[in-house]
């Protein structure tokens, strides 16, 4: 059976309850929100959001959805194809870091879903980076064979890149650092890039001192 395509009018709706919400979400936390107050900022009546998305909860989790949804198509726009893999990670780095300073409101809903369904639902971030992971290990496991990364295991590298990134905007914002995202993103992605530990270069330098 073949799926209805919603119409632009009903993706047009859809899409401002879903923004709507994460602000109300956001702002009051899932447990206070009032799904009349996202109805009538969003100028539609509460039965259109509960014949959209069920029930306050399902349409707690679209939220977090649209959320890592945007988060992708906004890399996407930002990230142009580059030769050199090294840009692209940073690319996509500060893109990530970039979308969070614009919508801070996306990490409350990330706090929050992780708060109130800890035991109900697998986090909605972590779902959307596993159906994303197989087009990021194949960019590394290609930049790998044109000798542009070390031999590495492409998991182990994909779960830490989104561990930092994740860290990184999650902790920034728990600390009320919201405008130096970008900052912090791009320290941590040297830091990951260049390692700690020094090079052949400063170790002989520092021999000869």
């Amino acid at each position: 059976m073949s799926k209805i395509t919603p119409s632009p009018r009903t993706e047009k709706k859809r899409r401002l309850i879903l923004e709507t919400a994460l602000k109300v979400f956001a702002r009051e936390g899932f447990a206070e929100t009032d799904v009349q107050v996202i109805a009538d900022l969003a100028k539609v009546g509460k039965g259109t959001i509960y014949r959209h998305f069920g029930n306050k909860r399902e349409l707690f989790l679209a939220t977090a959805r649209h959320c890592v949804e945007q988060l992708g198509e906004f890399i996407r726009e930002q990230v142009k194809e580059d030769p050199s893999a090294v840009k692209m990670l940073r690319e996509v780095a500060l893109s990530y870091a970039r979308y969070y300073e614009l919508h801070p409101e996306a990490v409350e809903i990330m706090i929050q879903e992780r708060a109130s369904f800890r035991e109900q639902v697998y986090p909605t971030h972590l779902m959307y980076r596993a159906e994303t992971r197989a087009d990021f290990e194949a960019f590394l496991s290609d930049a790998i064979r044109r000798g542009e990364l070390r031999e590495i295991d492409v998991a182990d590298v994909t779960n830490a890149f989104a561990d930092l990134l994740y860290g990184s905007v999650v902790s920034g914002c728990l600390e009320g650092s919201k405008g130096s995202l970008l900052h912090r993103v791009n320290r941590a992605f040297e830091i990951f890039l260049n390692g700690l530990l020094p090079s052949p270069r400063d170790q002989s330098a520092t021999k000869s001192q």
